[in-house]
């Protein structure tokens, strides 16, 4: 099928069938869900591995996600930064339950129920995570790598 033919598939507007309303590929918040996906898990075992090491560095789970959706979306989009700072927050909620469960029930339910009860600092990391999460999730046009644009032609020098 020619590229004609390829867009011509996309309805009245003619943009393609991979492509949104305003003409921007798909792949690229797909993608970008995607990169949030493998930050949190890079962020979550990093923290971890941090942790062992006696430092506590509860904000990496959602700074990577932020880090990982912006870095592939490669559009600006406040709809990913929103979902990314979502699950920012859940990361870190969930890395702290996992790393310092409560010694009463260390059930998630009991450790939900009783989130309000963790120091300060622990509350502020999982914050600092979620706003890093959704600023950095935000993205912004081209991506982690800026798309090469052709150079324009000078024509006043005509060799």
């Amino acid at each position: 099928m020619n590229k004609a033919g390829f867009e011509s598939q996309g309805g009245a507007n003619g943009k393609g069938i991979w492509s949104d309303r305003k003409g921007e590929p798909i792949l690229g918040p797909l993608l970008g869900i995607g990169g949030a996906v493998v930050g949190g898990f890079v962020g979550y075992w990093l923290f971890f591995v941090i942790a062992k090491q006696g430092f506590y560095a509860l904000a990496l789970p959602g700074v990577f996600i932020g880090l990982g959706c912006g870095a592939l979306s490669g559009r600006k989009s406040t709809c990913l930064g929103i979902i990314c700072g979502i699950l920012g927050l859940a990361a870190g909620i969930l890395a702290e339950w996992r790393f310092a469960p409560f010694a009463a029930d260390d059930s998630l339910s009991y450790f939900l129920m009783h989130f309000h009860k963790n120091s300060i600092v622990t509350l502020v990391l999982i914050a600092i995570g979620a706003i890093c999460a959704f600023y950095f999730g935000r993205g912004r046009k081209g991506g982690a790598w800026l798309r090469r644009q052709k150079p324009p032609i000078d024509q006043s020098n005509p060799s």
